[in-house]
């Protein structure tokens, strides 16, 4: 696994810059890779501005940036070019600071009119510095930042789906492996498959889902960490089953159920891949878990999700669950989003 340095240039404490940081953070750590911060607002300002190299606390932080085998640098955008703070950092750095490293650029910023700022004034910066391969990179608008108070990021899907792309193509380059295409999905290819929750097939709708949960809620917890409830409540020998749908050898959406009550299965764990969604993936999911509840003698789905996954709850709804909450009011003050869906005559019958 490798060493990343992440180098946030934002001089606010809390901004939309750090928490798409954050987000990317948490990727990185989910796949085993050690990531080791550098904060520049934390460096002490005059040596920064005279160009000290040899003060203590930016020479450590060059030393984190010469130990690390890829990096992250973010930044917001000001006046059209990158944070003066991230140039006078990058001023003070040798000239092949970044030899042979794989360096992953990305901003934030309020207008579409800066999208270019990581290819026409960061990208030459971070090439005269001897990178070995810098990414695509990605440019966010604050727009599709969402930012809740007490910590928590939403971000648009406008935003995520191509943040998701760039992180991913990131880490393949830093594992040494091609960066894969996207092709088409083929629809009718996709097939459903039962598997047991520790089934190597599961782990990146696991390991995607503590991503997702952290970043929108901000704090860990049981929830985020998928310990509320003990992954043997979804082997079928206690009520349970864990489906996943596959193609070409990829993970592309799972869920599962657990027993809730005797006529009753509770759906957790539903998960649509950031590449594939909007393509009906969650309604086919929802579909199997439904004939397996069927199979297994249930008559009712209940399910609950968190105030901060809209397009869930938008899913649910499609999908003919009822809610069981007022739909009027604000989610955050809810809480937990509870529906309910009972199974169909004819699906009981088949089974």
């Amino acid at each position: 696994m490798a060493t990343i340095a992440t180098i946030s240039s934002s001089p606010s404490f809390s901004s939309r810059t750090d928490a798409v940081l954050d987000h990317v953070t948490k990727r990185l750590i989910s796949h085993g890779h050690t990531v080791t911060p550098i904060v520049l607002r934390d460096l002490p300002a005059e040596p920064l501005l005279r160009g000290q190299a040899d003060d203590p606390a930016i020479s450590a932080a060059a030393a984190v940036l010469d130990a690390a085998d890829a990096v992250v640098v973010t930044t917001p955008v000001y006046k059209a070019a990158y944070s003066g703070l991230l140039k006078v950092f990058l001023d003070l750095l040798p000239q092949y600071a970044l030899k042979g490293k794989t360096v992953l650029p990305l901003a934030t910023g309020g207008t579409p009119a800066h999208v270019l700022v990581i290819d026409y004034a960061l990208r030459p910066v971070l090439t005269s510095l001897g990178a070995g391969a810098i990414g695509q990179g990605w440019f966010v608008l604050s727009s599709h930042i969402r930012l809740y108070d007490g910590g928590g990021l939403l971000l648009d899907p406008a935003a995520s789906v191509p943040l998701y792309q760039v992180t991913e193509a990131f880490l393949a380059t830093v594992a040494g492996e091609a960066v894969a295409e996207s092709a088409p999905l083929q629809l009718g290819a996709v097939e459903a498959v039962r598997v047991r929750p520790d089934d190597p097939e599961a782990a990146p709708l696991l390991a995607d889902l503590v991503v997702e949960y952290s970043t929108r809620y901000g704090r860990t917890n049981e929830n985020t960490q998928l310990t509320e409830v003990p992954p043997s409540d979804f082997h079928a020998e206690y009520g349970g089953a864990f489906v996943l749908l596959r193609n070409g050898g990829k993970t592309l959406a799972g869920g599962a159920i657990r027993r809730y009550d005797d006529e009753t299965a509770e759906v957790k764990r539903m998960w649509t891949s950031q590449l594939y969604r909007r393509q009906g993936l969650g309604r086919r999911v929802l579909s199997e878990l439904e004939a397996v509840a069927a199979d297994l003698g249930y008559r009712r789905l209940y399910l609950t999700t968190g105030p901060r996954q809209p397009e869930a709850a938008g899913l649910y709804v499609a999908a003919g669950f009822e809610p069981q909450f007022d739909t009027a009011a604000d989610p955050e003050e809810i809480g937990p989003l509870a529906f309910v869906k009972e199974i169909p005559v004819t699906l009981k019958a088949a089974s």
